[in-house]
């Protein structure tokens, strides 16, 4: 249990998790101390960063700084999905859970018995890789006797996990929210990231990327970013009900990233400002007083 500060549920969503980013910068300049995290898929892969202490400015820099469009090539041609996995143990091996600066939980989804599955000790890139697993995109991860898959299964926004971990003020954050009228659909990895400086401790995950061979399959790669978007988009609308059925007494944030595709790394910068946005607007409006 945390004894005070600001215990935070970063939820599932792909690309349009990077928003996280965003929510975090903002929670940082308003000077909030957080001492536990709580993530789902991409909020566990976010989570685990910022409690490793990332700064979001940091975590800014690193998302900024990685070359996304061969990081996707590499994904779409990998044998059963093992590349991704294989880049979170490069990232994360050697890393245990209770050793981190902040609180941290993965939530998982028991594949076999359908139960929610809370990852708080153990090694990091084992448990973020279990929370990541999507369903047919993924294979599942074997964790002592489970088979565990994505945690946005059981839980898109782990408030649950967030709950048992907190003795203060909860912050929920949800990226899965579809696209209202308003809002134009994203698009297909087609540019490169934005590049500025990448914090010296995870350079290794440019190393890795140089030592990874890319398949010329443009066809095939284009067919498979396509049946994926889909999969996701079908996948995350199931989210964001499962999300709404949560508990109403959490503080939730839902930064406007519908008009964001699954895929849409290299708009980095948008999707953060979108989640500082969002951010902004709660604590100008919602907020309650958290303390230091």
């Amino acid at each position: 249990m945390t004894e005070k500060g600001l215990t935070i549920a970063l939820g599932g969503g792909a690309a349009k998790g990077l928003a996280h980013i965003g929510v975090l910068k903002g929670v940082e300049e308003d000077g909030v101390e957080v001492t536990a995290i709580a993530g789902s898929s991409m909020g566990s892969i976010i989570g685990a960063l910022s409690a490793q202490g990332l700064s979001a400015r940091e975590l800014e820099a690193l998302v900024c700084s990685i070359d996304w469009v061969r990081l996707g090539r590499i994904m779409v041609t990998s044998v059963s999905g093992r590349a991704f996995h294989d880049m979170l143990q490069e990232t994360f091996g050697g890393t245990l859970i209770e050793d981190l600066e902040i609180a941290y939980a993965a939530v998982c989804g028991d594949l076999d018995t359908g139960e929610m599955a809370v990852l708080d000790s153990g090694d990091l890139a084992e448990a973020v890789c279990a929370s990541s697993a999507i369903p047919g995109i993924l294979p599942s991860i074997r964790v002592g006797n489970r088979r565990l898959v994505d945690g946005a299964v059981v839980e898109p926004v782990p408030v649950t996990a967030a709950t048992a971990m907190a003795n203060g003020p909860i912050l929920a954050v949800s990226v899965v929210r579809p696209p209202d009228r308003r809002e134009k659909g994203g698009t297909i990895i087609t540019t490169m990231p934005i590049r500025v400086e990448l914090p010296v401790a995870f350079r290794r995950i440019e190393s890795w990327l140089r030592r990874q061979r890319v398949d010329r399959l443009e066809g095939e790669i284009s067919a498979r970013v396509s049946r994926w978007e889909s999969v996701f988009r079908s996948f995350h609308i199931m989210q964001h009900r499962l999300a709404t059925c949560s508990r109403l007494d959490v503080p939730m944030i839902e930064p406007r990233v519908g008009r964001f595709g699954w895929f849409d790394f290299h708009r980095v910068d948008e999707i953060i400002a979108a989640g500082y946005d969002a951010y902004r607007t709660w604590a100008r409006d919602c907020s309650p007083r958290t303390p230091n």
